[in-house]
């Protein structure tokens, strides 16, 4: 892990135990594709991460110093996923707001992920707030995600399905979710709990220059069941097809599915 000051990455020896990112998930990250030492989809990133900084009222790290050290620790033509790391900083014990914080900002760089061919998605118990600053941003707090993804795994599935406090769908554990039902394209609407994710994004335009309208929809979560193409999408493995969701099967045949897996995205 490397933090930055002043646009230069420097080896973190050890972290302060009173960072308020550590005691308290006090602060945000963002996680991206690096190919050819760059952020791929720089704009969407940074704009997510502003929103994210925004929301928690932290201080926007500057983009210029972060595409530098990323370059700086990266080989030339290298490819792989990085995660920028934005904590409160240092602060005193409890929950009252620091004076004068000064944050940090870390970058993790790793080796690309395999993608997998689908995935299972389980209907965990856990529900989400659309109001929710955990749930409509990548905060520190992950505690969420983590135990549905626990519940999922406990039950042979990959990645957990998660609805909101009324019984809307919301997403999964770590992606978006859209699905094709009698010609028609939806995902759940901002309403419903959700991150805009750079790749939600993405492919929603995809399908509106094919001409396919996608609609943003509060669905309860009977609506899956006429599905014809389930999918999630995020921004280090890209689209991939469901083939279950609790006791429903779907195929992976369908032919708009089958170009978006197969677009540049």
């Amino acid at each position: 892990m490397w933090e930055l000051i002043e646009g230069v990455a420097r080896e973190v020896v050890g972290l302060p135990m009173d960072d308020r990112g550590f005691l308290l998930g006090d602060g945000v990250f963002e996680t991206f594709r690096i190919v050819d030492g760059k952020i791929r989809h720089a704009d969407l990133h940074a704009a997510s991460l502003e929103a994210a900084c925004r929301a928690l009222a932290l201080v926007m790290p500057d983009r210029a110093g972060i595409e530098a050290a990323i370059a700086d620790v990266s080989s030339a033509g290298a490819e792989g996923v990085g995660k920028l790391i934005v904590s409160r900083g240092k602060g005193g014990r409890g929950l009252s707001p620091i004076i004068d914080p000064a944050s940090r900002v870390f970058l993790q760089v790793f080796e690309t992920p395999p993608k997998p061919d689908t995935v299972q998605l389980l209907t965990v118990d856990i529900r989400r707030s659309a109001t929710s600053l955990a749930a409509c941003h990548k905060t520190l707090s992950y505690a969420d995600n983590l135990a549905a993804r626990r519940e999922t795994v406990a039950h042979g599935g990959d990645m957990a399905l998660l609805l909101t406090e009324t019984g809307f769908v919301s997403g999964c554990d770590s992606a978006n979710i859209f699905w094709r039902a009698n010609g028609k394209v939806f995902t759940p609407s901002q309403r419903c709990g959700i991150r805009n994710g750079v790749m939600r994004r993405r492919v929603m335009q995809w399908l509106k220059d094919a001409g396919q309208a996608v609609i943003e929809c509060e669905a309860e979560a009977g609506m899956l069941n006429t599905a014809t193409a389930v999918w999630i999408t995020n921004a280090l493995t890209g689209v991939t097809a469901v083939t279950r969701l609790d006791e429903q099967l779907f195929q992976t045949n369908d032919a708009l599915l089958q170009k978006l897996s197969a677009a540049d995205l």
